[in-house]
């Protein structure tokens, strides 16, 4: 056991090993990747709903499209949701390649990847000719711990642009503070977008609803009206990255508004649960400081009279972004409630412990706070202290479906927990 463990530890840390594994799954599966356009996302935040926007423009026009993802892997009608214990949003080379060549036999035409920092430092992806990146943005996450520092993480996620060929597309955020670098360490065509008018790719807001973003997009020397059906101002972004990832097929106008116009949910992201309640409730993904504080602004505009927030310290998280969610959430919210999320080979307990620690250190009043063990009870304990006109909003997971102790993992949903706790309730 030991000799085994020792040579997976060189495999993960051997850079060559690992593109040399990565050839090996491609050619056992007859390099897959040749037939498909491949697209690839980046990023801390927005990749998801990005990699949906990217799949949902491309078939409504036409264009048979893969999806790999962390809300699963999307073979024409078939989803295979990733597995506790196995890479999640870029599986490693020989299932990734096995999923690239069901998708050729099943006549797909497109792939829409999104490339995690752990693929690109573990050479997944290795070997795949990316005709277009995607970079959604970059900031401070728990992922960073792992790879030891902030300049090894943006390193990782510089790979993927490193490698694009001159007549690739590296579509970029303007107003990132990493955008030059990442302009300089690619030979792609680059398409910047963001809010600037300076983009390639921005936006004129005209309305912010609960429901819609009503906008003006301009491409180029192209422009066009659009309510975006996601809400939120970070879907509007989300929404141009996606456009400049489609931009290498020359779609009509009338074509990215059909793509983009019938897009109407992301699983797991800002996913309402509909029931008979009096009160909203709303499942998503959201588990780092930027994405708490997207979240936050969409939520200012539904103006709840009573804001609650479900959240848990998941394993992997570094004391340090356990704080900067506890700050954030005890400053917005009306109540905490913290609760466990992928405690991994880490004690439950320990993890609510540091964000009691940290309220404590702060003089967060108590009643602004409350801790559950177990995240099936803190959600109960959230629908029974909302009232009509009240939001709880239930973070960390979304669409995930298992919930990982270590040594064991359970099945666990969001938003199945939830419906059943309405029901348990009589709502």
């Amino acid at each position: 056991m030991r000799i085994g463990m020792n040579l997976l530890n060189k495999i993960k840390k051997n850079t060559l090993l690992r593109k040399i594994i990565a050839f090996l799954a491609a050619l056992r599966f007859g390099f897959p990747g040749r037939h498909l356009t491949i697209i690839g996302i980046t990023g801390t935040t927005g990749k998801t709903t990005t990699a949906f926007m990217i799949k949902n423009i491309l078939e409504v026009n036409g264009i048979k499209t893969g999806l790999i993802s962390t809300a699963g892997y999307h073979i024409g009608n078939e989803v295979i949701y990733p597995k506790a214990h196995v890479p999640g949003t870029t599986p490693d080379p020989f299932f990734l390649h096995f999923l690239l060549r069901k998708m050729v036999r099943k006549g797909l035409k497109a792939v829409v990847i999104e490339v995690s920092s752990f693929g690109l430092m573990y050479e997944r992806v290795y070997g795949l000719n990316f005709s277009t990146a995607i970079l959604t943005n970059i900031s401070y996450n728990h992922h960073i711990a792992f790879h030891g520092n902030m300049n090894n993480y943006v390193s990782a996620k510089l790979k993927l642009f490193r490698n694009l060929k001159t007549t690739s597309i590296a579509v970029l955020p303007k107003e990132s503070k990493y955008f030059d670098l990442f302009a300089k360490n690619t030979q792609a065509q680059i398409l910047s977008f963001g809010f600037d008018k300076t983009c390639d790719l921005w936006i004129d807001i005209k309305e912010i609803t609960k429901t819609e973003n009503k906008v003006i997009l301009y491409c180029k020397d192209d422009s066009f009206s659009i309510n975006l059906p996601l809400p939120g101002l970070f879907n509007i972004l989300n929404a141009l990255a996606a456009v400049g990832a489609v931009y290498g097929f020359s779609f009509s106008i009338e074509k990215l508004k059909k793509g983009l116009k019938s897009l109407k949910k992301i699983p797991g992201r800002l996913e309402y649960i509909n029931g008979k309640q009096p009160f909203s409730i709303i499942v998503d993904k959201a588990n780092t400081p930027t994405a708490f504080c997207g979240i936050i602004d969409f939520i200012k505009i539904l103006n709840p009279k009573k804001k609650i927030a479900v959240y848990g310290n998941f394993g992997e998280s570094p004391l340090k972004e356990r704080e900067k969610l506890a700050e954030i959430a005890t400053n917005f919210f009306d109540l905490t409630i913290i609760t466990e999320d992928d405690p991994q080979e880490e004690s439950s307990q320990k993890s609510i412990n540091d964000f009691l620690d940290f309220v404590k250190k702060k003089n967060i009043p108590s009643n602004k706070y409350q801790s559950f063990l177990n995240r099936r009870q803190a959600i109960q304990e959230s629908i029974k202290q909302a009232n009509k006109g009240d939001l709880i909003i239930i973070l960390g997971r979304g669409n995930e479906q298992t919930m990982d102790y270590g040594i064991k993992v359970t099945p666990f949903d969001d938003r199945q927990v939830t419906r059943e706790v309405l029901r348990e309730l009589g709502y």
